[in-house]
Protein backbone atom coordinates (compact mmCIF):
# COMPACT_ATOMS: atom_id res chain seq x y z
CA UNK A 1 0.00 0.00 0.00
CA UNK A 2 1.29 3.79 -0.92
CA UNK A 3 -0.25 6.33 0.89
CA UNK A 4 -0.30 10.29 -1.25
CA UNK A 5 -0.73 13.51 0.43
CA UNK A 6 -3.11 15.39 -2.30
CA UNK A 7 -1.42 18.56 -3.42
CA UNK A 8 -3.82 20.95 -2.10
CA UNK A 9 -3.22 19.59 1.37
CA UNK A 10 1.17 19.76 0.82
CA UNK A 11 2.63 21.53 2.88
CA UNK A 12 6.38 22.57 1.41
CA UNK A 13 7.83 23.30 4.90
CA UNK A 14 6.68 19.72 5.99
CA UNK A 15 9.05 17.96 3.05
CA UNK A 16 12.48 16.12 4.85
CA UNK A 17 15.35 16.12 3.25
CA UNK A 18 17.61 13.08 3.82
CA UNK A 19 21.30 12.60 3.70
CA UNK A 20 22.83 11.55 0.55
CA UNK A 21 23.65 8.20 -0.42
CA UNK A 22 24.85 6.44 -3.37
CA UNK A 23 21.94 4.11 -4.93
CA UNK A 24 22.68 1.46 -7.84
CA UNK A 25 21.07 1.81 -11.09
CA UNK A 26 18.87 -0.97 -12.55
CA UNK A 27 17.67 -2.68 -15.27
CA UNK A 28 15.93 -5.11 -16.10
CA UNK A 29 17.62 -8.75 -14.76
CA UNK A 30 20.54 -6.79 -14.24
CA UNK A 31 22.74 -3.88 -12.60
CA UNK A 32 23.92 -1.09 -13.84
CA UNK A 33 27.80 0.09 -13.44
CA UNK A 34 26.55 3.36 -12.82
CA UNK A 35 25.88 4.94 -9.52
CA UNK A 36 23.89 8.50 -9.00
CA UNK A 37 24.30 10.15 -5.04
CA UNK A 38 20.45 11.04 -4.29
CA UNK A 39 19.00 12.74 -1.36
CA UNK A 40 15.87 11.44 -0.04
CA UNK A 41 12.49 13.07 0.22
CA UNK A 42 10.02 12.11 2.75
CA UNK A 43 6.81 13.71 4.37
CA UNK A 44 6.87 14.74 8.15
CA UNK A 45 3.47 16.07 9.58
CA UNK A 46 3.09 15.60 13.11
CA UNK A 47 3.01 11.71 14.47
CA UNK A 48 2.52 10.76 10.72
CA UNK A 49 6.03 10.10 8.78
CA UNK A 50 6.01 9.31 4.86
CA UNK A 51 9.32 7.35 4.11
CA UNK A 52 8.81 9.31 0.57
CA UNK A 53 6.97 12.38 -0.83
CA UNK A 54 3.87 10.64 -2.56
CA UNK A 55 1.32 13.32 -3.87
CA UNK A 56 -2.06 12.90 -5.41
CA UNK A 57 -2.30 15.22 -8.07
CA UNK A 58 -5.79 17.22 -9.23
CA UNK A 59 -6.87 16.51 -13.33
CA UNK A 60 -4.66 17.04 -15.49
CA UNK A 61 -4.44 17.14 -19.52
CA UNK A 62 -2.49 14.73 -21.01
CA UNK A 63 -0.22 17.28 -23.40
CA UNK A 64 2.05 14.87 -25.07
CA UNK A 65 3.23 10.77 -24.58
CA UNK A 66 6.41 9.43 -25.81
CA UNK A 67 6.05 5.43 -25.87
CA UNK A 68 9.09 5.02 -27.33
CA UNK A 69 11.15 7.76 -24.53
CA UNK A 70 8.11 7.48 -22.05
CA UNK A 71 8.88 11.08 -21.47
CA UNK A 72 4.92 12.68 -20.60
CA UNK A 73 4.27 16.02 -20.59
CA UNK A 74 1.11 17.18 -18.74
CA UNK A 75 -0.44 20.41 -18.45
CA UNK A 76 -2.18 22.03 -15.16
CA UNK A 77 -4.67 24.16 -15.63
CA UNK A 78 -5.21 25.79 -11.71
CA UNK A 79 -2.79 28.34 -10.91
CA UNK A 80 -2.54 27.29 -7.19
CA UNK A 81 -1.27 24.01 -8.52
CA UNK A 82 1.20 25.35 -10.19
CA UNK A 83 2.14 27.38 -7.64
CA UNK A 84 2.66 24.71 -4.73
CA UNK A 85 4.40 22.46 -7.13
CA UNK A 86 7.01 25.73 -8.29
CA UNK A 87 7.13 26.45 -4.72
CA UNK A 88 8.56 22.89 -3.87
CA UNK A 89 11.12 22.80 -6.69
CA UNK A 90 12.89 25.92 -5.79
CA UNK A 91 12.64 24.95 -1.92
CA UNK A 92 15.35 21.75 -3.34
CA UNK A 93 16.87 23.89 -5.82
CA UNK A 94 17.72 26.52 -2.28
CA UNK A 95 18.48 23.29 -0.90
CA UNK A 96 21.18 21.84 -2.78
CA UNK A 97 23.00 25.29 -3.07
CA UNK A 98 23.02 24.98 0.66
CA UNK A 99 24.08 21.69 1.34
CA UNK A 100 26.14 20.65 -1.21
CA UNK A 101 29.35 21.44 0.86
CA UNK A 102 28.06 19.21 3.28
CA UNK A 103 27.67 16.63 0.52
CA UNK A 104 30.82 16.94 -2.06
CA UNK A 105 33.17 18.97 0.37
CA UNK A 106 33.19 22.48 -1.08
CA UNK A 107 30.51 24.69 -2.45
CA UNK A 108 31.51 25.08 -6.07
CA UNK A 109 28.56 26.07 -7.87
CA UNK A 110 26.34 29.27 -7.35
CA UNK A 111 22.93 29.07 -7.36
CA UNK A 112 22.30 30.60 -10.56
CA UNK A 113 24.26 27.67 -12.07
CA UNK A 114 22.35 24.65 -9.87
CA UNK A 115 19.46 26.57 -11.72
CA UNK A 116 20.88 26.53 -14.84
CA UNK A 117 22.19 23.19 -14.90
CA UNK A 118 18.79 21.80 -13.17
CA UNK A 119 16.46 19.87 -15.22
CA UNK A 120 12.88 21.10 -14.02
CA UNK A 121 10.21 18.97 -13.38
CA UNK A 122 7.51 22.05 -13.94
CA UNK A 123 7.89 24.77 -16.35
CA UNK A 124 5.19 27.11 -16.38
CA UNK A 125 2.31 25.05 -16.17
CA UNK A 126 3.51 21.66 -18.12
CA UNK A 127 4.82 19.14 -15.50
CA UNK A 128 7.26 16.68 -17.18
CA UNK A 129 7.44 13.29 -15.79
CA UNK A 130 8.56 9.91 -16.78
CA UNK A 131 6.59 6.60 -17.72
CA UNK A 132 7.68 3.70 -19.72
CA UNK A 133 5.64 1.18 -21.34
CA UNK A 134 6.47 -1.71 -19.63
CA UNK A 135 4.90 -4.98 -19.71
CA UNK A 136 4.22 -7.20 -16.87
CA UNK A 137 7.25 -8.94 -16.13
CA UNK A 138 6.81 -12.68 -17.06
CA UNK A 139 9.92 -14.48 -15.06
CA UNK A 140 11.03 -14.01 -11.27
CA UNK A 141 14.41 -12.88 -12.43
CA UNK A 142 12.37 -9.69 -14.49
CA UNK A 143 10.07 -8.98 -11.19
CA UNK A 144 13.23 -9.00 -9.09
CA UNK A 145 14.14 -5.45 -11.21
CA UNK A 146 11.39 -4.35 -11.98
CA UNK A 147 9.99 -3.10 -9.13
CA UNK A 148 6.52 -2.07 -8.76
CA UNK A 149 4.50 -1.66 -11.71
CA UNK A 150 2.50 1.39 -12.47
CA UNK A 151 -1.51 0.99 -11.73
CA UNK A 152 -3.71 2.57 -14.17
CA UNK A 153 -7.46 3.14 -13.72
CA UNK A 154 -8.92 2.59 -17.28
CA UNK A 155 -11.95 1.32 -18.26
CA UNK A 156 -14.06 1.28 -15.24
CA UNK A 157 -10.77 -1.08 -14.09
CA UNK A 158 -7.31 -1.37 -12.40
CA UNK A 159 -4.39 -2.61 -14.61
CA UNK A 160 -0.62 -3.25 -13.67
CA UNK A 161 1.53 -1.31 -15.83
CA UNK A 162 1.42 0.91 -19.02
CA UNK A 163 0.65 -0.88 -22.03
CA UNK A 164 1.00 0.92 -25.49
CA UNK A 165 -1.83 3.16 -26.96
CA UNK A 166 -3.38 3.67 -23.08
CA UNK A 167 -1.93 7.22 -22.53
CA UNK A 168 -3.18 9.99 -25.28
CA UNK A 169 -3.15 13.75 -25.79
CA UNK A 170 -5.72 15.60 -24.65
CA UNK A 171 -6.78 13.06 -22.13
CA UNK A 172 -7.82 13.74 -18.29
CA UNK A 173 -6.20 12.03 -15.98
CA UNK A 174 -5.03 12.14 -12.44
CA UNK A 175 -1.69 10.84 -11.14
CA UNK A 176 -0.20 9.66 -8.03
CA UNK A 177 3.69 11.01 -8.07
CA UNK A 178 6.04 9.50 -5.99
CA UNK A 179 9.34 12.48 -5.96
CA UNK A 180 12.12 9.88 -4.43
CA UNK A 181 14.97 12.97 -4.06
CA UNK A 182 17.34 14.80 -5.63
CA UNK A 183 19.59 12.88 -7.94
CA UNK A 184 22.58 14.45 -8.26
CA UNK A 185 24.97 13.80 -11.81
CA UNK A 186 28.83 12.67 -11.22
CA UNK A 187 31.44 12.67 -13.74
CA UNK A 188 34.84 11.28 -12.82
CA UNK A 189 33.77 11.08 -8.63
CA UNK A 190 32.90 15.15 -9.38
CA UNK A 191 29.48 16.66 -9.12
CA UNK A 192 28.59 18.02 -12.26
CA UNK A 193 26.39 20.86 -11.16
CA UNK A 194 23.70 18.93 -12.72
CA UNK A 195 20.41 17.91 -11.02
CA UNK A 196 16.91 16.69 -11.03
CA UNK A 197 14.19 15.32 -9.13
CA UNK A 198 14.07 12.00 -9.40
CA UNK A 199 10.57 10.18 -9.43
CA UNK A 200 7.87 7.54 -10.01
CA UNK A 201 4.48 6.97 -10.91
CA UNK A 202 2.70 5.16 -8.95
CA UNK A 203 -0.46 5.00 -10.20
CA UNK A 204 -2.63 6.83 -12.93
CA UNK A 205 -6.36 7.48 -13.68
CA UNK A 206 -7.75 8.36 -16.73
CA UNK A 207 -11.29 9.85 -17.15
CA UNK A 208 -13.20 7.77 -19.90
CA UNK A 209 -16.85 6.37 -18.99
CA UNK A 210 -16.21 6.76 -15.37
CA UNK A 211 -15.94 10.17 -14.53
CA UNK A 212 -12.10 10.33 -12.68
CA UNK A 213 -14.06 12.29 -9.78
CA UNK A 214 -16.96 9.31 -9.45
CA UNK A 215 -13.39 6.54 -8.78
CA UNK A 216 -13.87 5.91 -4.87
CA UNK A 217 -10.68 7.36 -3.61
CA UNK A 218 -10.65 9.76 -0.02
CA UNK A 219 -8.76 13.05 -0.59
CA UNK A 220 -8.47 13.29 3.06
CA UNK A 221 -4.70 13.70 4.17
CA UNK A 222 -2.95 11.06 3.49
CA UNK A 223 -5.04 8.70 1.47
CA UNK A 224 -4.54 5.05 0.74
CA UNK A 225 -4.32 5.05 -3.42
CA UNK A 226 -2.30 2.08 -4.68
CA UNK A 227 -3.07 -1.36 -3.05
Amino acid sequence: MEWCVPLQKLEVGKVHLGPLYSQQQMTIGRPSRDKKPIAPLGYVDGPIVLPALNILLPILTVQSYNAQTGRLEVMIENSFSIGKLQALQQTLLNAITVYQQGWFGSSIFSHDDILHFFQPMIENNILHLYCPVIAKPTSDEQRKYSGNLTRIWVNNEWQDGLSPGVLKSGQRIRIALQIQGISLQLQNDQWTGRSRLQHRILGILIQNSTPIHSVNIPVTTPVSLIV
